[in-house]
């Protein structure tokens, strides 16, 4: 029996989807305001809540966020219902987790499609919560999820066992692991679908290289590979060698996968990664299937984690060395403390082995070892009709692969969702994200929130801005993505500076320089001085002087998008809708179409306001308006009609300059030109007006 409660203070709606869903499986309820919805769902616990948003009192909104924020409901699927048709409701709704959206007026055919939609997603979802797969996912979200908050973790604690109802028999093995430094940068800045492609890219290379040196049990657990080589019944000197040549071709393998994903990715914005491995000796309990477990397990993957973190290649303990039957190149050595208070782990750098392995089964593995330093190792699919051996190896990492994704961006929406959420300061624990301890919220809106936070590297204060996006406009998340990737590529005095960046489908999180006094507008308290505006414009015009090199359009210059540094110093910020032309466009997708209005009305170009082509001169245009609203104190037009004000940008001449800011007259009339052709040529040509300006001054 499904029970559905139908929220809304129309009684005509309430009766008439209740006659629409009324049926002998369906047990119905309603209610006629939010805290009776609350009220009742706390009562009857609902399988799916119908929801209306505009209500008095307690809105459909927070109705939504309460029945999500509560542990005894937060399963319950929530559909909005509602007469607001604007993308902006819909995404403040699917931010705070509603699972879909209907506008009235509806037909019957379409709520009974609604509703049977969350039906067979709520059958997916029990099935997959009943299945050994999904154990093994919130396993990886909850490990993924120490990484989303910038934690120093192992992710193994020594001394792991199986529990004693698991068949298992113990043998003394190799065990070789890997694992990714600056894994959780990387993931949160790809899609779920890349992150898992990279992933399977990752696993099929590393793991073929591992089973072409004889591995066994090759197991993946997000971003962590995992083998063993011999047993009790292999001699131990060979699988030494074949490990620690394993190990070596990893680094080929790895170093591969790295250029892969830069190639892949290229506006991505993903920052430098390293993979470390491990190699370790001694007991491990080995399952039926092909699970690996125990203390020699765990060892491996810390040092695995701590040759990533110290950007080496292979460490290895004192006992995979002493059974070497060859000479090994060796570099630097170290001690890494274990958990439980255990004795320190000896480790030492294996830079090479003085034989090469030759052709393997899977992968021609070729070790080219150099005076000291780390080989170049290389390991390349041999050709004809791939081995069952391989394809089951890239079935496997395929599926890990797809589910570490998952279970990453599930952790990492679960931080967002958490900061989003009004009482997220509320909690005794400080809330952490990506290595930064949030202090306080700065500020919130429909579809964003500003939290400023201290970095737990060097303690210095950043802006963190959590936004809601909409899963259905992918062209929203594909702006804030390269807007990453185009301010990460410049290095500029007066343009923001940008230190992370992460995203879920429908939320993501940027964190940014940190600006004391706030932007120009907070600062705008009349008309100022000459020499004043004139230098704000002079800094400006610098900063947009470096973006349309790139081939970068703001589009979006504003006060409002311009900070104040503790100096004075005037940055420009808020690359949202920015726009990549020319040559700088090639390969880029084009996120926007000719008719689309991109901008702030008061600013805005007379093309921007008629949809036509946009060029290095529009932003000149709003420079224009940003530097007479500084010497007036007012904008040159101004109407609380939105059509009045474009029809304003397109055809009438703002009022003229008077009194002292009169000299900046000719350079505001051109910049405000309302052809394209007839403003300055570039923004050198208007840095040299200024400059002018100020000389004369």
């Amino acid at each position: 029996m499904l029970t559905v409660l139908i929220v809304d203070d129309d009684e005509s709606v309430r009766t008439q989807a209740m006659q629409y869903l009324a049926g002998p499986d369906i047990r119905l309820a309603s209610a006629a305001d939010g805290r009776l919805a609350l009220e009742q769902a706390e009562l009857l616990k609902p399988d799916i809540v119908i929801c209306d948003v505009d209500m008095p009192e307690i809105n459909g909104f927070d109705v939504l966020a309460q029945l999500k924020a509560s542990p005894a409901l937060a399963s319950t699927q929530v559909m909005m219902l509602t007469s607001q048709s604007s993308r902006r409701s819909m995404r403040l709704g699917m931010s705070l987790g509603a699972d879909d959206y209907l506008t009235k007026p509806f037909t019957e055919a379409e709520l009974r499609d609604a509703l049977d939609g969350l039906i067979k997603r709520r059958g997916r979802i029990e099935v997959l919560r009943g299945s050994p797969e999904s154990s093994h996912e919130d396993s990886l979200r909850h490990w993924f999820a120490a990484g989303v908050a910038g934690g120093v973790t192992t992710r193994v604690s020594a001394g792991t066992t199986l529990p004693s109802a698991v068949e298992h028999r113990i043998e003394r093995c190799m065990v070789i692991a890997a694992c990714i430094h600056s894994f959780t940068a990387v993931a949160q800045r790809l899609p779920q679908q890349d992150l898992g492609r990279l992933l399977t890219e990752y696993s099929q290379r590393l793991g073929g290289a591992v089973i072409g040196a004889g591995g066994q049990r090759v197991r993946f657990m997000g971003d962590r590979l995992v083998a063993v080589f011999g047993g009790d019944q292999a001699p131990e000197s060979s699988h030494a060698q074949a490990v620690l040549s394993a190990a070596l071709a990893g680094i080929g393998a790895a170093d591969a996968v790295v250029r892969w994903s830069a190639a892949e990715f290229p506006d991505a914005g993903l920052p430098a990664w390293h993979i470390g491995f491990g190699v370790a000796y001694g007991e491990v309990q080995l399952t039926a299937g092909s699970g690996l477990a125990g203390g020699t397990v765990d060892e491996a993957h810390l040092l695995a984690l701590a040759a990533a973190e110290r950007g080496w290649h292979v460490l290895a303990t004192d006992a995979v060395i002493a059974r070497l039957p060859v000479a090994a190149r060796l570099g630097r050595t170290t001690a890494l403390e274990r958990s439980g208070g255990q004795v320190a782990l000896a480790a030492t750098e294996v830079t090479g082995l003085d034989d090469d392995r030759g052709r393997q089964t899977l992968f021609e593995t070729t070790v080219r070892v150099g005076a000291g330093n780390a080989a170049g190792a290389e390991a390349t699919l041999p050709e004809g009709a791939p081995s069952p051996e391989l394809e089951a190896l890239r079935e496997s990492a395929r599926s890990s692969s797809e589910m570490a994704a998952r279970a990453f961006k599930d952790a990492l929406g679960d931080k967002l969702s958490q900061l989003r959420r009004a009482d997220a300061l509320s909690s005794t624990e400080p809330l952490r994200l990506a290595g930064y301890e949030v202090v306080r919220r700065l500020g919130a809106g429909g579809m964003s929130s500003i939290f400023l936070a201290r970095s737990e590297a060097d303690s210095s204060l950043v802006v963190l801005k959590v936004i809601a996006l909409d899963p259905s406009a992918r062209d929203m998340t594909a702006r804030f993505v390269r807007e990453f990737a185009l301010l990460t590529r410049i290095q500029h005095p007066h343009i923001v500076r940008l230190f992370g960046q992460g995203f879920t489908d429908d939320t993501a999180y940027i964190a940014m320089e940190y600006f004391e006094n706030g932007d120009l507008r907070a600062r705008m308290k009349g008309p100022l001085p000459v020499p004043a505006a004139l230098k704000v414009a002079v800094q400006v015009a610098q900063a947009l002087r470096e973006i349309h090199a790139m081939g970068i359009v703001h589009r979006d210059l504003k006060p409002e998008n311009l900070m104040v540094r503790a100096n004075g110093d005037v940055v420009l910020a808020d690359f949202g809708i920015a726009k990549v032309t020319g040559a700088a466009a090639q390969g880029h997708e084009q996120l926007t179409v000719m008719g689309d209005v991109m901008g702030s009305p008061s600013y805005m170009s007379p093309e921007q306001c008629a949809a036509t082509d946009i060029t290095a001169q529009s932003d000149q245009y709003s420079l224009g308006v940003v530097l007479y609203e500084l010497l007036t104190g007012e904008r040159p037009f101004q109407s609380e009609s939105f059509v009045e004000l474009l029809g304003m940008h397109m055809r009438r001449q703002p009022p003229p300059l008077t009194g002292e800011a009169a000299v900046l007259q000719p350079v505001v009339a051109r910049l405000m030109a309302k052809k394209p052709a007839d403003r300055f040529e570039s923004m050198d040509a208007v840095l040299a007006a200024l400059d002018a300006l100020e000389v004369r001054g």
